[in-house]
């Protein structure tokens, strides 16, 4: 819990950016649904499959290891997808 807080701390200070999900905002706001006991956002899988691969798979292992995210796995395939545009859906 600790350790969510000093994450928590430190991406606030970041700029937040709307049109176009981050990795950090990503885990800030998932820092903040942990923080106030608010479930993960219906649209999460638009939103990872829109970061690039790299980013997607950090976000996913921050959601598994902090407990939120504790539905299926994602196939390798949606791993590793080139990041989507904003309007794509899977």
């Amino acid at each position: 819990m600790i350790a969510v807080l000093i994450l928590s701390a430190a991406l606030a200070a970041e700029p937040a950016g709307d049109s176009m999900p981050s990795r950090d905002g990503l885990i800030r706001d998932a820092t903040d649904r942990l923080l106030n006991g608010e479930p993960l956002p219906p649209d999460l899988n638009d939103r990872l499959i829109r970061l690039s691969p790299s980013d997607r798979i950090e976000v996913l292992i921050f959601l598994r290891r902090s407990g939120m995210l504790t539905g299926p796995g994602w196939s390798i395939e949606r791993l590793l997808a080139p990041a989507a545009t904003q309007g794509a859906q899977e």
